[in-house]
């Protein structure tokens, strides 16, 4: 009989705060307004079809070690380095720790809590208090509650919103882990490919100041023996003096970015002078892959990661909604209470416990649920916002990638040519010096030309290398949202 009436007792508890949330809690939650809508894929045919026109299309997506495709072992180690003990590397990588803990610690809110307490205490009751049967006495009481059981009744959900918006979050912070070793990677071989380029700039910087000082010698020697005017000799100062600052500008490019990749690898400045340049291989042009953009969505990591919080800022709506609703926890406890130390383990009379709901309901709490509302709903539509704009973002960043690929493919083109014309030029002039044609002056500019031809290829090609790096980090790095969500439950489990 005493199981049943608890039963009907919970019965009528849950009913009582069923009818009480249908009577207030709708009336409440007021007007919401319009939330922020996901924005669906902006068209980009025409940007893709003008750049299939000049590249290929074979559905190839980049490749997880995407870096490993410009065959150099240099790069490949700065790389495992730097993932490996970059600081801010790190410091996401603990991020989600943080945020995978606090998804244990809301799952565990799932569970009923049991727990024990003793307490012991000396009272005397005031003579004039209200308590008139024990008004003036002394007695010590002795609480022995072995098994105190607390069970949050989540009828409206709750906990399970609150567990899904703590998992949302930690799913989205390993995906920032992922974006974020997608940019690192991308950083360091942006910066290995700019010191590549610009220690071939320093080379042939170097070359050309020789060269100058040479045909600076040589108007001297002209202009002392009156064979030629003022004029040209200043002229080859100049010259030189220009040559210089270039050259003393490619020697500060290499410094600072050997100075960042040390940076990056979380070490100090003298561990970037050792750094090795190794010469890269272009691996390929850009293949734009078959569905382009719409797997785009899954394969950029930023975008998955915004699309996962605007999910878990959803869930927390759900989590300030309930809120309005009759709160129901079931307490129980058994043990042991007495006023005397006696007889608390030997009379059976000592032996206390008690179950039953405990239902609470929000009447009046000046707007504060409102106010917790209002705030999730906004971050709700910040979040939604976000994820507009990194999609924006994220297809301009592949159409700005193509539309440079075919620039700096062009402007390659043409300088291989510039720099082939150059290289006929000096062969003829040197012809010409040998056989008495022409001047020295005239060989030795002819050569000039020539390394500066190659300087601006050199340039070029670094640019190359940058821009195929950009294309990978653009199309996502690797990333496959799928297997990366298939690795996260496995993990879980």
């Amino acid at each position: 009989m005493k199981f049943a009436f608890r039963y009907r007792f919970l019965a009528f508890a849950a009913g009582l705060a069923t009818v009480l949330a249908l009577m207030t809690g709708c009336a409440w939650f007021g007007d919401t307004g319009k939330r922020a809508e996901i924005m669906t894929l902006p068209d980009m045919s025409q940007t893709l079809a003008a750049a299939r026109s000049s590249l290929t299309a074979d559905g190839q997506w980049p490749r997880q070690a995407w870096w490993e495709d410009f065959k150099t072992p240099a790069l490949n180690r700065l790389i495992t380095l730097v993932l490996a003990d970059n600081p801010n590397f790190k410091e996401a990588a603990a991020r989600l720790r943080q945020a995978q803990a606090l998804v244990d610690a809301q799952a565990a809110e799932l569970y009923p809590s049991v727990d024990a307490n003793v307490s012991f205490s000396a009272q005397r009751f005031s003579a004039n208090s209200v308590q008139a049967k024990l008004a003036g006495e002394n007695f010590r009481q002795l609480l022995i509650n072995p098994l105190v059981l607390r069970y949050h009744l989540d009828f409206w959900g709750r906990d399970r919103a609150a567990l899904e918006a703590a998992v949302g979050k930690a799913l989205a912070v390993e995906t920032e882990l992922a974006d974020a070793k997608l940019l690192l990677a991308a950083t360091v071989a942006n910066s290995y490919f700019a010191l590549l380029a610009a220690a071939e700039k320093q080379a042939l910087a170097k070359e050309i100041v020789t060269n100058r000082e040479a045909l600076l010698a040589l108007q001297q020697v002209l202009n002392t023996s009156g064979l030629a005017a003022t004029a040209p000799l200043l002229q080859a100062k100049m010259a030189l003096n220009t040559a210089q600052q270039v050259a003393a500008g490619m020697n500060a490019e290499v410094e600072l970015q050997k100075n960042l990749l040390a940076a990056l690898a979380g070490k100090g400045p003298d561990w970037g002078r050792g750094i090795v340049v190794e010469d890269g291989v272009m691996p390929h042009r850009p293949a734009l892959p078959a569905d382009l953009p719409l797997r785009l969505l899954a394969r950029r990591p930023d975008l998955s990661a915004a699309k996962l919080h605007a999910q878990a800022a959803s869930q927390e709506i759900k989590v300030a909604e309930s809120a309005f609703y009759p709160d129901v926890n079931l307490i129980a406890f058994a043990g042991l209470h007495s006023v005397s130390l006696s007889d608390v383990v030997l009379q059976g009379a000592s032996l206390a416990y008690a179950v039953g709901p405990s239902i609470s309901l929000p009447i009046f709490e000046g707007g504060r649920l409102r106010a917790r509302l209002n705030f999730q709903e906004a971050g709700y539509d910040a979040v939604v916002e976000r994820y507009n704009g990194t999609l924006l973002h994220a297809l301009q960043e592949v159409a700005d990638v193509l539309a440079r690929w075919r620039d700096i493919d062009t402007r390659l083109t043409e300088q291989r040519q510039i720099v082939a014309e150059a290289d006929e030029v000096q062969r003829l002039a040197d012809r010409l010096n040998r056989s008495g044609l022409n001047d020295r002056s005239e060989a030795m500019l002819a050569r000039v030309e020539t390394l500066q031809q190659r300087f601006r290829l050199a340039a070029l090609e670094g640019e190359q290398f940058k821009t195929a790096v950009q294309a990978s980090k653009a199309l996502g790095g690797g990333f496959n949202e799928i297997s990366a969500n298939a690795q996260q439950i496995s993990h879980a489990k």
